[in-house]
């Protein structure tokens, strides 16, 4: 390793930090000045259409990071795919703090969920690059980058709700686009290191930028001709066969009798990861709601923000990572750590204990604001879900993956979290967010599924016993 290749890894995290600080940011005020009245600067949609286009923004977010791949690969090369899905994610949220229709709303909302897909395809593989010209373990690379991810989900809707109360919905939209504005300058310091020659050397043309542009306006526009709530199920249907024929893809493709077995056990860890995120989604949504019109939030006289309870996740899970890391450690060495769908089962239980803690604070609510503390430990609990789950599935979509498509199973994976945050946007349309009633409804539903599903993992694990020739 030479002197100038120390701190790659380092400046990598820290872009990562200040781009989940822009998108966390946007995730914690998007609903709320969607509902908000127009009176108080906001658009006044239903309940049912904010949600609709939260999870249509979260999903555009992981479809998008498949041929936001392909981009990184085959034409500018991910260095620079980089730079170009930054500067759409700045400028998207530039023009949110601007907007004044739903048009522009909608064009600055696409740009920003295109270039977070793009920049999530792109940034990883250099991570391991950085790793290895530093010398660097890829596992403590990652962790790292993990730390980077997390840090800045905590400050991004600390930061953005606060000013958007203070000042405005703009100030919080300024604020990310800041963000990305910082993470850009951070990663002018290590993007000259990281090019190698098999990249791809075209530079970002014209026609590049131009279809990504056309993109944004062709989401806006067809959220406008068609209503969220019913452009959501379509949208959820063509993910559904997508997943569906991945699948059926890779199993066609598997080598052999345990390729294939794999495939299957992979397909079932997917559909635990769906259920999953169709609750840890929430978040941005019904939880989100929940704190502004259910919680007492004052502090010393002044009202927090309904958004900062969003931080409480990544903080969790910040604290918590590496305590279960070492745990996971320790049953290695006794020969007793838990295989990946006993992992799934924990921490399907963990969300579903975590909703129905928020439905018994729902329950009580009736028409009074109720205890922080019910948000507080439900995104506890989220956390340890998350923890127990998320890791653990990336890791297993290449695992599990036959040999020769360990990509398309890793998109596949990615395609769980867009595929969860389309439920989570159908939440406004099939329950009443505006009654307490509605919210103890909305929340005991959902940790109910998770919990059944959860016993299903755990039966499953019970009776699957994984040889040393498949997986760990």
């Amino acid at each position: 390793m030479s002197a100038n290749a120390r701190g790659r890894t380092l400046w990598l995290a820290t872009t990562e930090l200040w781009e989940r600080f822009t998108f966390y940011g946007l995730r914690a005020i998007l609903v709320l000045h969607l509902v908000a009245a127009p009176a108080a600067g906001g658009f006044g949609v239903s309940d049912a259409e904010a949600a609709a286009v939260y999870g249509l923004f979260a999903a555009t977010v992981y479809l998008s990071a498949l041929p936001g791949g392909v981009l990184a690969d085959r034409v500018l090369g991910p260095v620079r795919a980089i730079w170009v899905a930054g500067g759409a994610m700045l400028l998207g949220n530039m023009i949110l703090s601007s907007a004044r229709g739903m048009v522009m709303f909608g064009f600055g909302l696409a740009l920003v969920a295109l270039g977070a897909g793009t920049l999530k395809a792109s940034i990883v593989p250099m991570v391991a690059r950085a790793a290895q010209q530093e010398g660097r373990s890829l596992d403590g690379a990652l962790t790292l980058f993990y730390v980077g991810i997390n840090v800045g989900g905590v400050g991004g809707p600390l930061l953005a709700a606060g000013l958007a109360q203070k000042f405005g919905w703009w100030a919080g939209y300024a604020i990310a686009s800041a963000g990305m504005g910082l993470a850009l300058v951070t990663y002018s310091r290590v993007a000259p290191h990281l090019a190698e020659p098999g990249d791809a050397l075209r530079r970002p043309s014209t026609a590049v930028i131009a279809t990504l542009l056309l993109a944004a306006l062709l989401i806006s526009a067809l959220v406008q001709a068609v209503p969220p709530t019913v452009l959501i199920r379509g949208v959820l249907g063509v993910v559904v066969l997508c997943a569906v024929g991945g699948f059926i893809y890779l199993h066609r493709h598997a080598a052999d009798a345990r390729e294939r077995a794999n495939v299957r056990k992979l397909a079932g860890l997917f559909c635990g990861a769906v259920v999953f995120w169709a609750a840890g989604e929430q978040a941005g949504v019904s939880l989100t709601l929940f704190a502004q019109r259910f919680t007492d939030r004052s502090l010393g006289g002044l009202a927090v923000p309904a958004a900062w309870f969003q931080s409480l996740n990544p903080a969790y899970v910040v604290v918590l990572a590496p305590l279960f890391a070492v745990l996971w450690l320790r049953l290695g060495r006794r020969g007793t750590e838990p295989d990946a769908v006993a992992k799934f089962a924990a921490g399907l239980i963990a969300g579903g204990g975590a909703l129905a803690i928020a439905a018994a604070g729902a329950y009580g609510a009736g028409g009074a604001a109720v205890s922080p503390l019910w948000l507080v430990a439900t995104y506890l609990l989220l956390a340890v879900g998350e923890i127990l789950l998320s890791p653990i599935g990336l890791g297993a979509a290449a695992r599990f993956a036959p040999a020769s498509h360990v990509a398309l199973a890793t998109g596949l994976w990615f395609l769980s979290l867009g595929f969860g945050g389309l439920l989570a946007g159908l939440t406004g349309s099939l329950f009443d967010l505006g009654s307490a009633r509605g919210f103890a409804a909305a929340f005991g539903s959902i940790a109910a599924i998770l919990a059944s599903v959860g016993v299903i993992f755990m039966i499953m694990a019970r009776r699957t016993r994984v040889t040393p020739a498949s997986v760990d």
